[in-house]
């Protein structure tokens, strides 16, 4: 689940893969094709929603080397859809982005039905020692815990998950 976590200290002895920093504006990211083309295949979780348009994006956002969000895809989709209405509303978000396709390892897999099970779990894992390691904010400035957020997005029936 996406509100997992571990202890710092224990996440440190499982590195990611090289990742660089940068600091974008959400309207730039949303304009890479990638997202652009898919990011409707993201559950939009309308709770979260309603806090990002009172509240800032607290926690940094994890990239993929071609720009899909491994952490962060609910709150891009929660800003695509806020900007259908207000074109203003424009975060600027702190993301890390893999200098490579550290996941491609496992388009050489013959069985592709393992490999994309394979690659959607190292995802998961990326996700768990990114979010343990890099979230510094436990709660909203209205004193929600963020994890609800993350557990309602995980509930939500209308996930698709291939990337074109």
């Amino acid at each position: 689940m996406s509100s997992d976590r571990i202890p710092k200290e224990y996440s440190e002895i499982y590195p990611l893969p090289p990742y660089s920093w940068y600091w974008r504006k959400s309207s730039a990211l949303l304009e890479y094709d990638i997202i652009k083309n898919n990011i409707h295949k993201v559950a939009l979780n309308k709770p979260l929603m309603v806090n990002l348009k009172k509240e800032d994006v607290k926690n940094p956002l994890l990239f993929t080397s071609l720009m899909w969000p491994i952490v962060g895809s609910q709150r891009l989709r929660a800003i695509h859809e806020i900007r259908k209405s207000d074109h203003n509303f424009d975060p600027l978000l702190h993301v890390a982005v893999f200098d490579k396709p550290y996941e491609n390892i496992w388009k050489l897999w013959g069985d592709q039905t393992f490999a994309n099970k394979s690659m959607s779990i190292q995802y998961q894992m990326w996700e768990l020692v990114f979010k343990s390691q890099w979230y510094t904010f436990d709660k909203t400035e209205s004193g929600v815990d963020m994890k609800y957020y993350e557990n309602i997005g995980d509930e939500l029936p209308d996930w698709e998950y291939k990337v074109k």
